[in-house]
């Protein structure tokens, strides 16, 4: 029997690219606009902002109506998520499989972004904005003010899904043997 490959590295990679990525680019947004200001991009589909307030809630600002509770609770949640799943990615069903490795490395590397935020600033840096075109130069919002750490828990999320979904037809093969020779893994966490 071939053994399965070990995607441990991945794991890390891509967290903490992400973290490094995520904490790089808020760095480089509040040095480069003055608080309050923002800068329109790709013909003003995105919109970059130096927001004069962090957000102390989750996803979209759910949550920063509790003030400094919601970046506690917030926190404490993105620091057992880190936990968890530096531990989680060393198991077999995770690390002999690219799709969960990427999964929980996106979202290991948005929760230590964001809880750095939530550490040094009080509550997190959001500061990108996608807008749609509505005509020739008028632009609507398309998505509230978020940053890259965000979209990495979001990515990992889908991926996660994605994980979810194909792994039933894997384990519908009759023995372990098969479901390998197929390149088949067992995705259940």
């Amino acid at each position: 029997m071939k053994a399965s490959r070990n995607w441990c590295w991945l794991f890390w990679m891509i967290g903490l690219g992400v973290a490094i990525l995520d904490l790089g680019t808020k760095a480089w947004v509040t040095s480069a606009l003055a608080v309050g200001e923002s800068r329109a991009w790709l013909a003003g589909s995105v919109r970059l902002y130096h927001l004069p307030e962090v957000n102390r809630g989750a996803f979209l600002a759910l949550g920063n109506h509790w003030g400094p509770t919601a970046n506690y609770v917030f926190g404490g949640v993105s620091a057992a998520v880190i936990v968890v799943l530096a531990g989680l990615h060393t198991r077999p069903t995770v690390r002999h499989s690219a799709c969960l490795s990427a999964a929980l490395g996106c979202i290991f590397g948005g929760a230590a972004g964001n809880l750095h935020d939530r550490f040094r600033f009080g509550g997190v840096r959001d500061f990108l904005q996608l807008f749609l075109p509505l005509g020739s130069k008028e632009y609507v919002p398309f998505t509230a003010v978020f940053n890259l750490a965000d979209t990495a828990l979001l990515t990992g999320a889908l991926l996660l899904l994605l994980a979810s979904w194909f792994a039933p037809l894997c384990d519908a093969k009759p023995n372990s043997q098969d479901r390998s020779a197929a390149g088949c893994h067992s995705n259940s966490i």
